[in-house]
């Protein structure tokens, strides 16, 4: 009868931290799309701005460089550089395989990076920032970069950028 008691009780103990731990995360987005810092100190998520771009080629000998620019030379959006960032977004799995992360360079007042290469006929895509990918809930995803990312401006967004993308800063202060 002992047993059968301890047995309950070690039951219920669980059940509660289970309950207590699962409340601490924070909900999944409700929109479809949108990036998400997830902000671990508070476990809460910040929407990143949403920029619109411009497609720019440049030709050259034997290939066409295509480049997505921004204008300003900032996002709105700041984090700190201690930080290993980590984002949220909602997606099919189809569309979380294909976000990418991507740097800026900043080049006369507006932000740009190199989205890929035409050779001939075919299109080399750039790879960007090395990420992981993970599931964060039942309908939503969480990506990381495999490195601390260095101070600059970043640009997220899944592979069908439709002229827009996700910006971040990364700041020595956070500002």
């Amino acid at each position: 009868m002992f047993i059968q008691k301890l047995a309950i009780l070690i039951a219920l103990s669980l059940s509660i931290c289970a309950a207590q731990t699962a409340t601490n995360k924070p909900p999944e987005p409700e929109s479809i799309g949108v990036f998400f810092y997830f902000d671990s100190a508070s476990q809460t998520l910040k929407r990143l701005p949403r920029e619109e771009w411009k497609r720019h080629s440049k030709a050259g000998w034997t290939s066409v460089t295509q480049d997505l620019k921004l204008d300003g030379t900032s996002s709105s959006f700041q984090i700190s550089s201690n930080d290993k960032p980590t984002f949220i977004f909602r997606a099919s799995e189809d569309s979380a395989e294909k976000a990418k992360l991507h740097r800026f360079t900043i080049k006369s007042g507006r932000r740009e990076f190199e989205t890929g290469k035409w050779k001939r006929r075919d299109f080399i895509p750039s790879p960007g920032i090395t990420i992981d990918i993970s599931k964060f809930g039942e309908s939503s995803y969480k990506i990381s970069p495999e490195a601390p990312l260095e101070p600059g401006e970043y640009a997220l967004f899944t592979g069908d950028t439709e002229g827009v993308v996700f910006t971040f800063g990364v700041s020595a202060s956070g500002r």
